[in-house]
């Protein structure tokens, strides 16, 4: 259907054009008035119709807009979602009856480095960012790996570990947790802490070895990544600290590098 207004603007225009025409032909003033009246209808509508326009684009664009913001919060919802599912389906597999069911496991921790098995990591970066995000506070998740010792005989790997978990263990806060992750890696989850926390924490672990007396024996490098700069999902931002750990070795061992923000 045409809008009215065009339809206006259109007739007009070409009525004051052959009024024009003919005023012109017959030297009548009266329809040259006639020609300008029909000018002035016809630029009327054509106003009216591109305001009407440039208001159907703004709608469109709000439209669009709030389509984008619903579609978001649909994202930030499922994403929640399947973390509860997989924390709780982690949970059930390993027989937990609820959270924080390691500290009580006394099977749960790595001899070699008296740390949180391996198994428990997930489930715990699952448990933290879950809470983060429920009490709006920062995490974040380090990944230290002994450097140069990939080549070493499992006995010596499994004495640096044991080492390196000491000194884990001493310079966390109590609140943290830490886990064994393969052969010469440990997780460390920090909660309630923002990215220039976590850096400083890796630091301290790392200068902490570097300053005992194998410290020119056994370094580590370390990546950091945090939850909500660098990771809005549990998985995810462990993949961003592995990113950084793999920096990290590529500039040198011995250092700690942070995820960029995504």
């Amino acid at each position: 259907m045409q809008d009215p207004r065009l339809v206006l603007a259109v007739t007009g225009g070409i009525a004051a054009l052959a009024a024009g025409v003919v005023g012109v032909a017959a030297h009548s003033p009266v329809l040259g008035v006639v020609a300008g009246g029909a000018g002035v209808i016809a630029a009327t509508a054509g106003v009216a119709l591109g305001a009407r326009a440039r208001q159907s684009e703004d709608q469109l664009v709000q439209a669009q807009d709030e389509i984008q913001r619903v579609k978001r919060e649909l994202a930030s919802i499922t994403a929640v979602l399947e973390e509860e599912a997989t924390r709780q389906a982690a949970e059930a597999e390993l027989g937990a009856d609820e959270p924080g069911f390691p500290e009580r496991d006394e099977h749960a921790f790595d001899v070699a480095t008296g740390l949180y098995d391996e198994k428990y990591f997930a489930v715990l970066v699952q448990q933290q960012v879950a809470a983060a995000r429920r009490s709006l506070r920062p995490i974040s998740v380090i990944i230290f790996e002994i450097d140069g010792m990939s080549e070493a005989e499992p006995e010596t790997q499994l004495q640096a570990l044991g080492v390196v978990g000491d000194v884990v263990r001493r310079t966390l806060r109590e609140s943290d947790a830490a886990c064994r992750l393969g052969d010469l890696m440990i997780g460390a989850i920090l909660e309630d802490t923002p990215e220039a926390g976590a850096v400083w924490a890796a630091e301290r672990v790392r200068g902490t070895l570097l300053s005992s007396p194998i410290g020119d024996a056994l370094t580590l490098s370390a990546g950091v990544a945090c939850y909500p700069t660098h990771a809005l999902g549990a998985a995810e931002l462990v993949q961003q600290a592995g990113r950084a750990l793999d920096e990290a070795r590529s500039r040198g061992r011995d250092r700690v590098e942070l995820a960029p923000e995504s």
